[in-house]
């Protein structure tokens, strides 16, 4: 047995440390080496990941692009067909009308060989387009590509699938008013006779000679001309030096390449096996594929491309975007390289603070060290936590300070900062940036129906369906109540735009869930961009949010996009707003009259009032810029009051009542025929101002009675009680029905002047004024026809048994002194 003396003891105390403390040193160098290997390797294969992930993301991002792109193209072929044919036709019938009205004196065939000489070399679609004319009989006038057929009828001509192809078209321009789009199937030229492609064109009636005139393409060569300027500008899309968009088609051909530098010139006719691999495989929902420069199967990874493919169905095209996975290997090889040389500096560091360390604590007593190493264990530890408590805070105030309280979206602070680093990065890039601004459509609808937490709960909702919906680098924010505001940045075009802002308003197509109840709401919104806009962050939202206003106001639920024009126009509003409030007591509304005629006897029976507002800067402003901001700002009451009492008091003063005392028509507003104390006001002042009722006719348009028919019901019926006349004003141009006419007591129907504008000269317009007046004499009423400024319309007039006319034809709106000089002494 060893026997433990006090030289071993002291020995024992004095090497024992240091041989524990270097054992421990080497153990703990060891396990710190071989850790720090670890963490490398597993830092580089994470960083391999991480690239290859993302580049496999962007190329994604860059064909999902390109795909849309294409898809919402080809969706409008048919519809961008139609509006090139219409316009190409119209043009042509305002061509075929000026040379006829500018010949009237001529006989027919000079005037149809000028109309035929005009439109014959007119050629469009790219010199494919032309004008033909056909009687409504078959027989063909002109014939643009084929002259020898003029003079011949084609009313029995059949395609290859038995229809009549000019009866079909001559039915449809007679069954929809005189225009109308078809669709045929004919020959190509330099094609076999026995093929046949679809065309789509437009025809109009040309009424003087009973022609139709009309134009159309095939829809295969529009289609050609499309994939011909996307191939392209599809290519041109955003892409990155190490990524390359193509485009082939379904037999392996290559259409177009987006890069073709050396290093990746992956995609050659040569590689035919490769592009075949790629169109055979390639599906809509899109995929990814590994690609290799010489064959389709090699399995060298230092040599393959990695690629996302989409097939578009249709064109039998695949669109697609690749990246070189050897450009990722020697950029990691130089990050492994970078690593190495700092993990053996950090290792050298370790290694001499082992040896230092441990030569420090030989020579310290073991006790000691061992308190002293605990109490700065207590201390660090105390420190770390006082540390890690100031940094969340501090976390969680900077976040509070960005971020909105009840949806966690960015708050107006960070989204100025996102705008302004967006500014820069476009104005840096020559790109554009988008903010858009929305707000929801009756809100406090919802608040008010289901209150206010379950609003809360919408805008959290809304708010999670944004944050999920785009890109990281897209900022939403929560502007304040139910209002977002977007900023969408590193735009290339303002399609793009477009694009985000339809994304917006297809999340709402879904209804919300809240506290079990379905919620169906939707946004109105208003964009502006920049640098067209604006070229500062305050600026953008300021201008999109007018031009929301403006969405709100025209139609909820739609978007607007600013431009200057409209911001004219509002600012000339907001003025008008503001001097309108005045323009009462400053005396600067006053009435005006227009005599209405007796067809018969051509003598003035009466007058519309007409309210007219003239401004000492303005000048006279029209009725129709400033009636509809009065009914907006609630200024349309006390004006329609001033108006019926300054006509009242008027008509009476220059013709007293009696049988020959002229009426006056008074144009009565929706919001002033709804209000509680029309009817009592109304007679009150009749009373006061002591005219006869019998001679006051109170002038309606149809859209008071559509939300509320049963209200407007008992409102005439009641003004009828009291001896007034009622005027259906406008009638025909809105939403008239019959029901209205057997519904409610109307004594009068006004025909709107767009009815007698052309009733001369075209059928259709006659035959409409022919039906009101049968109408109105089968309920007995009196009938005005509005706007009548020539002599043969008011002959055709009474000769149609119209009552009263009113128009330029006898007089313009008269002041009072001008009109009671134009009265008969018996009426005066």
């Amino acid at each position: 047995m060893m026997i433990l003396n006090d030289k071993k003891l002291v020995n024992l105390i004095k090497y024992t440390p240091s041989i524990v403390v270097g054992f421990f040193a080497i153990t703990v160098n060891v396990i710190i080496i071989k850790d720090n290997q670890d963490k490398a390797n597993a830092s580089i294969q994470s960083l391999r990941d991480d690239i290859i992930e993302n580049n496999k993301n962007t190329i994604k991002q860059s064909t999902d692009k390109a795909y849309d792109y294409i898809l919402y193209k080809k969706r409008g072929v048919i519809d961008e067909l139609k509006t090139l044919s219409q316009q190409r036709v119209n043009e042509a019938h305002a061509i075929a009308m000026n040379i006829y009205n500018n010949n009237q004196n001529k006989p027919q065939t000079t005037v149809t060989k000028l109309i035929t000489d005009a439109l014959r070399p007119i050629r469009f679609y790219q010199g494919r387009g032309y004008f033909f004319i056909f009687q409504m009989d078959g027989v063909n006038i002109l014939h643009g590509l084929k002259p020898y057929l003029e003079g011949d009828s084609a009313w029995d001509a059949q395609d290859l699938r038995g229809a009549y192809i000019l009866r079909e078209h001559i039915a449809l321009i007679k069954q929809q008013n005189g225009e109308a789009f078809y669709d045929w199937w004919y020959q190509k030229p330099g094609e076999p006779i026995q093929k046949e492609y679809q065309k789509i064109g437009f025809g109009k009636h040309f009424a003087p000679y009973d022609w139709f005139i009309g134009t159309g393409e095939y829809i295969a060569d529009i289609e050609n001309d499309l994939k011909e300027s996307l191939l392209k500008s599809v290519i041109d899309f955003e892409h990155t030096e190490n990524q390359s968009l193509f485009i082939i088609d379904t037999q392996g051909n290559i259409l177009a390449n987006g890069n073709k530098q050396h290093n990746l010139a992956l995609l050659t006719q040569s590689n035919a096996a490769l592009t075949q691999k790629i169109a055979s495989e390639a599906i809509t929902q899109g995929s990814f594929m590994a690609l290799n420069k010489q064959t389709a199967n090699t399995t060298n990874n230092s040599k393959t491309e990695i690629g996302y493919l989409r097939k578009i169905e249709g064109w039998d095209w695949v669109i697609g975007s690749y990246f070189n996975a050897s450009h990722v290997n020697r950029y990691i090889e130089i990050k492994q390289q970078e690593a190495q040389a700092l993990n053996q500096k950090k290792l050298f560091n370790i290694i001499s603070l082992s040896v230092f360390s441990t030569l420090f604590m030989v020579g310290v007593s073991l006790i000691v060290s061992s308190l002293i190493t605990r109490r700065f264990n207590r201390f660090q530890q105390r420190i770390e936590q006082n540390i890690n408590a100031l940094e969340n805070s501090k976390k969680k105030l900077h976040y509070s300070a960005l971020h909105d309280a009840l949806t966690g979206l960015a708050n107006r602070s960070l989204l100025m900062e996102k705008i302004n680093e967006g500014i820069k990065s476009a104005k840096l890039h020559n790109q554009l940036l988008a903010v858009v601004f929305i707000d929801l459509d009756d809100f406090k609808r919802v608040n008010d129906c289901n209150g206010h937490s379950a609003g809360d709960e919408l805008l959290k909702s809304i708010a999670q369906r944004f944050k999920h919906a785009f890109d990281l680098n897209d900022t939403v924010s929560r502007f304040g109540g139910d209002e977002f505001v977007f900023c969408f940045p590193q735009l290339n075009h303002i399609n793009e735009a477009y694009l985000k802002i339809e994304k917006i308003q297809q999340l709402f197509e879904d209804k919300f869930i809240i506290h079990g109840h379905e919620i169906k709401t939707q946004c109105s919104i208003g964009a502006s961009m920049y640098p067209a806009d604006d070229h500062h962050a305050e600026g953008l939202i300021h201008k999109a949010d007018i031009v929301l206003y403006k969405s709100k106001t025209e139609l909820k639920g739609s978007t607007t996009f600013y431009h200057h024009q409209l911001n004219e126009e509002l600012q000339y509003k907001y003025l008008l707003e503001n001097k309108l409030k005045d323009a009462l007591s400053n005396q600067q509304i006053f009435v005006l009259y227009q005599p209405q005629i007796d067809a018969t006897t051509e003598k003035i029976v009466a007058v519309e009032a007409l309210a007219r507002w003239g401004h000492p800067t303005l000048g006279t402003i029209s009725p129709t810029d400033f009636i509809g901001i009065a009914e907006e700002i609630g200024l349309i009451k006390p004006i329609g009051l001033f108006v019926f009492t300054q006509a009242c008091k008027d008509i009476l003063s220059i013709s007293p009542n009696g049988p020959n005392a002229i009426k006056v028509s008074i144009n009565i507003s929706p919001n002033q025929l709804m209000s509680a104390d029309f009817i009592e006001s109304m007679t009150q002042i009749t009373d006061e101002i002591g005219i006869q009722r019998c001679r006051i006719t109170l002038e309606i348009t149809e859209n008071v009675m559509l939300n509320e028919l049963g209200k407007t019901y008992n409102i005439l019926t009641e003004l009828k009680k009291r001896n007034f006349c009622i005027s259906l004003d406008d009638f025909g141009t809105g939403f008239s029905s019959l029901s209205y006419l057997n519904m409610l007591p109307f004594d009068e129907l006004k025909i709107d002047s767009c009815f007698i504008n052309n009733i001369t000269v075209n059928e259709q317009s006659k035959t409409l004024v022919k039906s009101i007046l049968a109408i109105s004499d089968a309920y007995k009423m009196i009938t005005v026809a509005e706007g009548v400024e020539r002599k043969e319309q008011l002959i055709l007039l009474q000769s149609l048994g119209c009552h009263l006319i009113q128009g330029f034809y006898f007089d313009k709106p008269l002041t009072l002194a001008q009109l009671q000089k134009k009265l008969p002494k018996t009426q005066s």
